[in-house]
């Protein structure tokens, strides 16, 4: 077998960091979506996600921004995981401080609404938003969220996948309601809805940038 030349090998180096660039390009993109599907549902004023209670409850109770709050509960989170041994990726930092940059910026240009349709559509585009940035997020594969960095500390103790999820879930749901946390029929959906939702694009999601997520930590990363 010839040995590959000078050429090739530098060839094959600026494909993988054009791929690599593409990821990252793709994660930032998904984590403000993220961001503003959040901004949405909280606009919508029908309930957010499990966690996203929380940081509503926070933002009522310290008088703060929700994106605000988001980092707060991301900066309590990498230091969670670090102390159980998952020491935070650079992609997890970044992505905390993007999305509540998102968030934030998302509640200041949404007009509040009184009419329930409108408050329904938003609330679907909250939700849309949301699937479609956790599906870049985990198919991009350069790195998990504070959450999701917490979660996969405690499968490293034999925790299961569901158990930990689920345990992170519930924790901050009785925590945000409280606190005050904007729960809802959009809380319900998000729980319920999410995994199987995920289930078909986080695969067409991986197949489209070229990533490989057949570990099923990575890909329980994603959502409930």
């Amino acid at each position: 077998m010839p040995l590959p030349n000078a050429a090739d090998t530098v060839t094959r180096v600026r494909i993988t960091a054009v791929s690599l660039t593409a990821r990252v390009a793709v994660y930032v993109a998904a984590i403000s979506l993220v961001g503003v599907g959040v901004g949405l549902m909280v606009t919508a004023e029908l309930g957010v996600a499990p966690n996203d209670v929380m940081n509503t409850g926070l933002s009522e109770v310290l008088g703060i921004g929700v994106g605000t709050a988001a980092w707060v509960t991301a900066v309590v989170a990498m230091a969670l995981a670090w102390a159980l041994g998952r020491r935070p990726r650079a992609a997890t930092v970044i992505g905390g401080v993007v999305v509540g940059f998102a968030i934030n910026g998302t509640l200041a240009v949404l007009p509040e609404l009184d009419a329930m349709a409108g408050r329904i559509v938003f609330l679907a585009l909250g939700l849309l938003a949301v699937w479609m940035g956790i599906t870049g997020v985990v198919a991009a594969d350069v790195g998990a969220g504070p959450l999701e960095l917490v979660m996969l500390a405690l499968m490293d103790r034999h925790v299961t996948i569901r158990v930990a999820r689920w345990g992170i879930e519930l924790a901050l749901l009785a925590i945000g309601l409280a606190l005050g946390g904007a729960a809802g029929v959009g809380t319900a959906i998000f729980a319920f809805c999410t995994g199987p939702v995920l289930a078909v694009t986080i695969p067409r999601g991986t197949t489209v940038l070229g990533t490989d997520l057949r570990n099923p930590a990575e890909v329980a990363a994603a959502g409930p």
